[in-house]
Protein backbone atom coordinates (compact mmCIF):
# COMPACT_ATOMS: atom_id res chain seq x y z
CA UNK A 1 0.00 0.00 0.00
CA UNK A 2 1.41 3.62 -0.73
CA UNK A 3 0.68 6.07 2.04
CA UNK A 4 -0.95 9.20 1.92
CA UNK A 5 1.24 12.00 1.33
CA UNK A 6 -1.49 14.54 1.91
CA UNK A 7 -5.15 15.57 3.28
CA UNK A 8 -7.58 15.38 0.28
CA UNK A 9 -10.91 17.82 1.03
CA UNK A 10 -13.57 17.76 -1.17
CA UNK A 11 -13.17 20.69 -4.05
CA UNK A 12 -9.43 20.99 -3.02
CA UNK A 13 -8.08 21.97 -5.65
CA UNK A 14 -4.32 20.15 -5.65
CA UNK A 15 -1.15 22.87 -5.84
CA UNK A 16 0.80 22.27 -9.68
CA UNK A 17 3.78 20.12 -9.85
CA UNK A 18 3.74 16.14 -9.43
CA UNK A 19 0.33 14.60 -7.96
CA UNK A 20 -0.16 13.90 -4.59
CA UNK A 21 0.17 10.17 -3.93
CA UNK A 22 -2.97 8.10 -2.55
CA UNK A 23 -2.87 4.70 -0.96
CA UNK A 24 -5.08 2.28 -2.46
CA UNK A 25 -7.82 2.64 0.44
CA UNK A 26 -8.22 6.07 0.02
CA UNK A 27 -9.18 5.37 -3.70
CA UNK A 28 -11.41 2.70 -3.08
CA UNK A 29 -13.08 4.58 -0.27
CA UNK A 30 -13.88 7.14 -2.74
CA UNK A 31 -15.08 5.33 -5.44
CA UNK A 32 -17.21 3.09 -3.38
CA UNK A 33 -18.92 6.43 -2.23
CA UNK A 34 -18.54 8.02 -5.86
CA UNK A 35 -19.83 4.96 -7.31
CA UNK A 36 -22.87 4.17 -4.28
CA UNK A 37 -24.37 8.25 -5.09
CA UNK A 38 -23.73 7.91 -9.07
CA UNK A 39 -24.31 4.73 -9.65
CA UNK A 40 -21.89 2.51 -11.82
CA UNK A 41 -22.70 4.16 -15.68
CA UNK A 42 -22.28 7.62 -13.67
CA UNK A 43 -18.88 7.10 -12.31
CA UNK A 44 -16.14 8.60 -14.32
CA UNK A 45 -12.83 7.48 -13.33
CA UNK A 46 -11.28 10.50 -14.92
CA UNK A 47 -13.57 12.82 -12.46
CA UNK A 48 -12.02 10.03 -9.59
CA UNK A 49 -8.32 10.73 -10.42
CA UNK A 50 -9.47 14.66 -10.64
CA UNK A 51 -11.20 14.67 -7.49
CA UNK A 52 -8.08 12.98 -5.72
CA UNK A 53 -5.80 15.39 -7.86
CA UNK A 54 -3.92 12.28 -9.23
CA UNK A 55 -2.89 12.09 -13.46
CA UNK A 56 -5.47 11.18 -15.48
CA UNK A 57 -4.11 7.79 -15.89
CA UNK A 58 -3.52 6.77 -12.21
CA UNK A 59 -6.25 4.78 -10.92
CA UNK A 60 -6.81 2.89 -14.30
CA UNK A 61 -3.01 2.03 -14.19
CA UNK A 62 -3.23 0.61 -10.29
CA UNK A 63 -6.64 -1.22 -11.04
CA UNK A 64 -7.27 -1.54 -14.57
CA UNK A 65 -11.01 -0.99 -15.97
CA UNK A 66 -13.89 0.69 -14.44
CA UNK A 67 -15.53 -3.09 -13.95
CA UNK A 68 -12.59 -3.91 -12.04
CA UNK A 69 -12.32 -0.74 -10.14
CA UNK A 70 -15.97 -1.53 -9.19
CA UNK A 71 -15.48 -4.52 -7.80
CA UNK A 72 -12.26 -3.56 -6.33
CA UNK A 73 -13.81 -1.01 -4.09
CA UNK A 74 -17.30 -3.58 -3.48
CA UNK A 75 -14.64 -6.13 -2.05
CA UNK A 76 -13.09 -3.20 0.11
CA UNK A 77 -16.05 -2.13 1.43
CA UNK A 78 -17.50 -5.23 2.12
CA UNK A 79 -14.49 -6.80 3.96
CA UNK A 80 -14.88 -3.82 6.15
CA UNK A 81 -18.16 -4.08 6.86
CA UNK A 82 -17.84 -8.20 7.17
CA UNK A 83 -15.01 -7.56 9.76
CA UNK A 84 -17.06 -5.17 11.92
CA UNK A 85 -20.03 -7.30 11.79
CA UNK A 86 -17.81 -10.25 13.14
CA UNK A 87 -16.28 -8.24 15.44
CA UNK A 88 -19.64 -7.05 17.09
CA UNK A 89 -21.25 -10.19 17.09
CA UNK A 90 -17.75 -12.02 18.56
CA UNK A 91 -17.80 -9.99 21.57
CA UNK A 92 -21.56 -11.43 22.16
CA UNK A 93 -21.68 -14.34 24.54
CA UNK A 94 -25.36 -15.54 23.08
CA UNK A 95 -26.74 -18.50 25.19
CA UNK A 96 -29.30 -19.35 22.83
CA UNK A 97 -30.35 -18.92 19.54
CA UNK A 98 -33.14 -16.28 20.28
CA UNK A 99 -30.19 -13.84 21.85
CA UNK A 100 -27.77 -15.11 19.28
CA UNK A 101 -30.70 -13.38 16.97
CA UNK A 102 -30.47 -9.75 18.88
CA UNK A 103 -26.59 -10.14 19.05
CA UNK A 104 -27.16 -10.63 15.06
CA UNK A 105 -29.74 -7.45 14.78
CA UNK A 106 -27.32 -5.90 16.69
CA UNK A 107 -24.27 -6.22 14.73
CA UNK A 108 -25.57 -5.80 11.49
CA UNK A 109 -27.32 -2.20 12.76
CA UNK A 110 -23.89 -1.36 13.78
CA UNK A 111 -21.85 -2.33 10.42
CA UNK A 112 -24.24 -0.77 8.69
CA UNK A 113 -24.30 2.58 10.30
CA UNK A 114 -20.31 2.90 9.58
CA UNK A 115 -21.15 1.74 6.54
CA UNK A 116 -23.25 3.70 5.24
CA UNK A 117 -21.96 3.85 1.06
CA UNK A 118 -22.13 0.07 0.77
CA UNK A 119 -25.86 0.03 1.65
CA UNK A 120 -26.55 2.97 -0.61
CA UNK A 121 -25.27 0.81 -3.06
CA UNK A 122 -27.20 -2.28 -2.72
CA UNK A 123 -29.90 -0.15 -2.94
CA UNK A 124 -29.46 2.09 -5.93
CA UNK A 125 -31.49 1.84 -8.29
CA UNK A 126 -28.96 2.02 -11.37
CA UNK A 127 -27.28 -0.76 -10.09
CA UNK A 128 -28.18 -4.52 -11.95
CA UNK A 129 -28.74 -7.53 -10.89
CA UNK A 130 -24.87 -8.98 -11.98
CA UNK A 131 -23.51 -5.90 -10.09
CA UNK A 132 -25.77 -6.21 -7.12
CA UNK A 133 -24.84 -10.20 -7.20
CA UNK A 134 -21.18 -8.97 -6.72
CA UNK A 135 -22.13 -7.39 -4.22
CA UNK A 136 -24.00 -9.57 -2.09
CA UNK A 137 -21.48 -12.41 -2.42
CA UNK A 138 -18.33 -11.29 -1.90
CA UNK A 139 -15.64 -11.56 0.84
CA UNK A 140 -18.23 -13.52 2.94
CA UNK A 141 -21.67 -10.71 3.09
CA UNK A 142 -23.58 -13.75 1.62
CA UNK A 143 -22.54 -16.49 3.52
CA UNK A 144 -23.24 -13.86 6.51
CA UNK A 145 -26.69 -13.58 5.48
CA UNK A 146 -26.88 -17.76 4.53
CA UNK A 147 -26.33 -18.06 8.18
CA UNK A 148 -29.21 -15.83 9.37
CA UNK A 149 -31.75 -17.55 7.02
CA UNK A 150 -30.73 -20.89 8.60
CA UNK A 151 -31.15 -18.75 12.43
CA UNK A 152 -34.20 -17.62 11.46
CA UNK A 153 -35.73 -20.66 10.08
CA UNK A 154 -34.97 -22.58 13.52
CA UNK A 155 -36.74 -20.01 15.30
CA UNK A 156 -39.66 -20.24 13.39
CA UNK A 157 -39.77 -23.66 13.61
CA UNK A 158 -39.62 -23.93 17.21
CA UNK A 159 -42.37 -21.74 16.91
CA UNK A 160 -39.98 -18.72 19.11
CA UNK A 161 -40.54 -15.84 16.26
CA UNK A 162 -42.93 -15.01 14.14
CA UNK A 163 -43.10 -15.91 10.23
CA UNK A 164 -40.58 -13.39 8.86
CA UNK A 165 -38.11 -14.40 6.44
CA UNK A 166 -34.65 -13.14 5.38
CA UNK A 167 -35.84 -10.68 3.38
CA UNK A 168 -38.02 -8.87 5.66
CA UNK A 169 -35.56 -9.24 8.53
CA UNK A 170 -32.95 -7.19 6.14
CA UNK A 171 -35.34 -4.55 5.65
CA UNK A 172 -36.18 -4.17 9.59
CA UNK A 173 -32.53 -3.88 10.06
CA UNK A 174 -31.87 -1.07 7.41
CA UNK A 175 -34.84 0.67 9.51
CA UNK A 176 -33.05 0.53 12.69
CA UNK A 177 -30.08 1.81 11.11
CA UNK A 178 -31.56 4.35 9.48
CA UNK A 179 -31.86 7.38 11.82
CA UNK A 180 -27.38 6.42 12.14
CA UNK A 181 -27.57 6.15 8.17
CA UNK A 182 -29.23 9.72 7.48
CA UNK A 183 -27.69 11.59 10.17
CA UNK A 184 -28.84 14.97 8.85
CA UNK A 185 -32.57 13.63 7.86
CA UNK A 186 -32.43 12.44 11.93
CA UNK A 187 -31.60 15.58 13.01
CA UNK A 188 -35.06 17.26 11.60
CA UNK A 189 -36.49 15.48 14.68
CA UNK A 190 -33.76 17.13 17.29
CA UNK A 191 -36.33 19.79 18.22
CA UNK A 192 -38.84 17.52 19.50
CA UNK A 193 -37.10 14.62 20.27
CA UNK A 194 -33.23 15.64 21.36
CA UNK A 195 -29.81 14.81 19.64
CA UNK A 196 -29.45 11.56 18.78
CA UNK A 197 -27.59 9.09 21.12
CA UNK A 198 -26.11 6.86 18.93
CA UNK A 199 -25.82 3.86 21.88
CA UNK A 200 -29.13 4.62 23.11
CA UNK A 201 -30.29 4.36 19.76
CA UNK A 202 -28.61 1.06 18.77
CA UNK A 203 -30.28 -0.80 21.89
CA UNK A 204 -33.24 0.72 21.59
CA UNK A 205 -34.00 -0.25 17.57
CA UNK A 206 -32.35 -3.92 18.53
CA UNK A 207 -34.53 -4.38 21.15
CA UNK A 208 -37.78 -3.26 19.03
CA UNK A 209 -37.03 -5.31 15.85
CA UNK A 210 -36.59 -8.99 18.38
CA UNK A 211 -39.47 -7.97 20.16
CA UNK A 212 -41.67 -7.38 16.94
CA UNK A 213 -40.91 -10.85 15.77
CA UNK A 214 -40.68 -12.62 19.46
CA UNK A 215 -44.32 -14.59 19.08
CA UNK A 216 -44.32 -14.45 23.28
CA UNK A 217 -44.59 -10.35 23.26
CA UNK A 218 -48.07 -9.24 22.22
CA UNK A 219 -49.28 -8.06 18.90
Amino acid sequence: MVPDMAVWQPGHMPRRGRPPLRSDDTILDVALRDFAALGYDATSVRALNAELGLSHETITQRFGTKEALFRAAVSHGVHRFVAEFDRELESATPADDLERLRATTRAFIVAMSHHPALGELIHHQSINDIERDVLMTDIGLGDRLLTVSRLLHRLRAEGRIRDIDLREFWFLVQGGAGPLHFEQLARMFDPVDGPLERERHIERATDLIVRAVRTDTPD
